[in-house]
């Protein structure tokens, strides 16, 4: 169980991830996160710095989907900004919802990585769908009180600082 907790890597921001050596590495297709991994808690409006780097994954030929259990309507508002796919199915780190969002990418497992803020949504989600995994530190400080409480047993658990 421990395994699945561990990220395949663990970075600051999406700022941080070479997209060029994900891409060389044969993955194109990236699922990730929305709350605290690209926007602050609740706050479903991208920074410029946010769309920019969208953009360049995009131009480098990534499919991009986002994946969140928040409002389905509000996560497809923000893809649409974007510019990428959103799945219809959220539920994480339930199996069905990274299933969807393979299917909304026309994916595969092995050639996407889920990038996000959480051990026990994200990262546990990505690695029983068997896809590569990238953990990113939160944003921001503020979230949803069943996320705070997830950080405590993210330290405890998983040894996450």
């Amino acid at each position: 169980m421990l395994k699945a907790l561990k990220p395949d890597l663990h970075l600051a921001s999406i700022f941080d991830i070479d997209l060029n050596k994900l891409w060389r590495s044969g993955y194109r297709n990236i699922i990730i996160d929305v709350d605290n991994t690209i926007t602050a808690w609740n706050r479903h409006q991208a920074e410029k710095d946010v769309v920019e780097w969208f953009s360049r994954a995009r131009e480098l030929g990534f499919g991009i989907c986002l994946l969140s259990n928040n409002s389905q309507s509000t996560i497809m508002g923000l893809a649409s900004e974007l510019g990428v796919l959103a799945s219809p199915t959220s539920g994480k780190p339930f199996s069905r919802a990274f299933k969807s969002a393979l299917k909304e990418l026309s994916a595969s497992a092995g050639n996407t990585v889920v990038i996000g803020d959480q051990i026990f949504t994200d990262i546990l989600g990505g690695k029983r769908a068997g896809m590569y995994t990238i953990l990113v530190d939160p944003i921001d400080k503020r979230e949803f009180i069943g996320t705070r409480l997830m950080r405590l047993l993210e330290r405890v658990i998983a040894g996450r600082k």
